[in-house]
């Protein structure tokens, strides 16, 4: 659900002021962080780690939960912050940013210590009596830089998956959306344990500072370009790099679906957060025996919308389905994608402009359009659905894969099998099936990208390995022997080992009795045979 833009990809400035997007007013400013400080915060992060990493998974837990009970208590209070910096629904905070942190919580309760439990995997029987383990174990300290668009849980789910595997973590969130002091009270009133997460505020310049000072590894959630720079940047020192960038997610519809709730299903997708999600429906294939239908039928209910501004207001801030957008910078790019769209001769259904002196647009839904427009092959980032047509499978899996992007998909039809074969053939990290963005809804399933949607995976349980230091362990016993692979070299030896391979590459019972008596001459040629 990464943005267009982050905490590395903003103007440069010595102090921020961050806004309330609905009324302009200004909150409160940041500044940026001197090299002494930001020095000072990987101090720290260096000493927590070292108590972190001698914490079993269950006492890392036990501290997790702490937070959990906290966001539960305070829930409201959360919602207040997440709202006056960003501008969205309170709906739109409860259930995609409170929701989905605490339900992190609560699967990783249940299932981290078995998934971060040292394991044994199968020694060949030419390794005998060696036994081979996998360990999985912290990096150190993590940089998490989370985007303005889900200012709380974009930050909150990495960083959640970073320290139960046991790393100290450092959060540099957007200075669009930073919800400055959020986390400290966050921590201090939990009791959570001091500096195993610690926020850094500010602009780009802060955020260089944060990468240069070298952390073992790099966590981005934002735009293309931004995640472009900061592996630039991340390159120079060799740390490994987490991106989860922008997405033009697809949509597609068969005409053997239920009309009624697969609309229903395009208008949240397309429009949660004033769609400003990377796994937003941005373009909407609908096959053309039930096109009219569901037009009119889209159309009819996304004028049926409670935002903040139309004839359908919401009576209460609990009944406002969209709120506004959060930047100047990203409405504006909306606004020059649906004029584009409309002098190549896209059709504007409905919406397709802002409230004059606000920052709330339209949600608006643009037919006719094809992949030479921005606002079908470009990510939008607003409450823009672009729609178009196609006669076959075949035809749908190609529009779907005419992208850079492989973010997240959504396949619609009552043939399952057809949907499997459709999910299989798209290029994308993540798929929902008769529904939208239900892949996000489930922490068991890792989320990430492909091709400029990025790479690497957060949440489930390689959301925990993506933070681990995965090593490779043989045990072998305290002996006298020769291992069979050992100098000294000879012709008898080479050729011996020869016909081990022959046999170990035929298989079946027969070459394993080969591989055992080969291998005991050898072992009899190594122990007569010595260095």
């Amino acid at each position: 659900m990464g943005g267009t833009s982050s905490g590395a990809g903003e103007c440069v400035m010595d102090e921020v002021s961050v806004r309330n997007p609905r009324s302009g007013a200004v909150l409160y400013s940041l500044h940026e962080y001197s090299d002494a400080e930001v020095a000072s915060i990987y101090d720290a992060a260096w000493k927590a780690f070292q108590r972190i990493r001698r914490m079993t998974v269950r006492g890392r837990l036990n501290e997790v939960l702490k937070l959990k009970r906290h966001l539960l208590e305070n829930k409201e209070l959360v919602i207040d912050r997440i709202c006056a910096e960003t501008g969205k629904s309170r709906s739109d905070a409860l259930i995609t940013e409170i929701f989905a942190s605490l339900d992190i919580i609560e699967y990783y309760d249940k299932t981290a210590e078995k998934t971060l439990a040292d394991r044994k995997v199968p020694t060949p029987m030419v390794l005998f009596p060696k036994k081979s383990r996998i360990y999985f174990e912290p990096l150190g300290p993590v940089l998490i830089i989370s985007p303005w668009n889900y200012p709380f849980v974009l930050g909150f789910q990495p960083l959640i998956c970073a320290f139960v595997a046991g790393n100290s973590v450092i959060l540099k969130p957007s200075s669009y959306t930073p919800l400055k002091g959020l986390y400290e009270d966050m921590i201090e009133k939990s009791g959570f344990m001091k500096d195993a997460i610690q926020v850094v505020y500010g602009s780009r310049e802060t955020g260089h500072k944060l990468i240069e000072a070298k952390p073992r590894k790099i966590c981005f959630t934002g735009s293309v370009g931004a995640g472009r720079k900061i592996m630039a940047q991340a390159a120079a020192h060799l740390i490994p790099v987490e991106l989860e960038l922008g997405g033009k997610d697809p949509m597609i519809v068969f005409d053997d679906v239920n009309i009624e709730r697969t609309v229903n299903g395009a208008i949240w997708g397309g429009m949660v957060n004033s769609g400003q999600t990377c796994t937003s429906v941005e373009r909407l294939y609908v096959q053309e025996g039930i096109y009219d239908k569901f037009m009119s039928t889209l159309k009819e209910k996304v004028e049926r919308l409670r935002t903040l501004s139309n004839e359908k207001a919401a009576d209460s801030e609990l009944e406002l389905d969209m709120g506004c957008m959060t930047t100047d910078f990203q409405i504006e790019i909306v606004e020059r994608q649906v004029a584009e769209a409309h002098e190549k001769g896209a059709q504007i259904v409905t919406g397709g402009r802002r409230t004059d002196g606000t920052l709330s647009f339209a949600p608006t839904i643009i037919a006719n359009v094809d992949h030479k427009m921005s606002v079908a092959s470009e990510e939008t980032f607003g409450p823009v659905i672009a729609v178009a047509k196609f006669k076959t499978e075949e035809e749908a899996i190609s529009l779907a894969n005419d992208s850079p992007y492989g973010l997240s998909a959504s396949v619609w039809t009552a043939d399952l099998e057809r949907a499997d074969r459709v999910t299989r053939a798209i290029e994308t990290g993540n798929v929902s099936i008769n529904n939208v963005l239900a892949t996000q809804g489930n922490s068991a399933l890792p989320f990430g990208g492909i091709k400029d949607s990025g790479f690497g995976r957060y949440k489930g349980p390689f959301g925990l390995y993506s933070f681990c230091n995965i090593k490779s362990v043989m045990v072998d016993k305290q002996s006298s022997k020769v291992e069979l692979n050992w100098y000294p070299y000879s012709k008898q030896k080479y050729e011996l080992f020869s016909r081990l391979v022959d046999a170990i590459g035929k298989g079946g019972l027969l070459g394993l009795l080969k591989c055992a008596w080969i291998g005991l001459r050898l072992e009899l040629l190594c122990r007569r045979r010595r260095l």
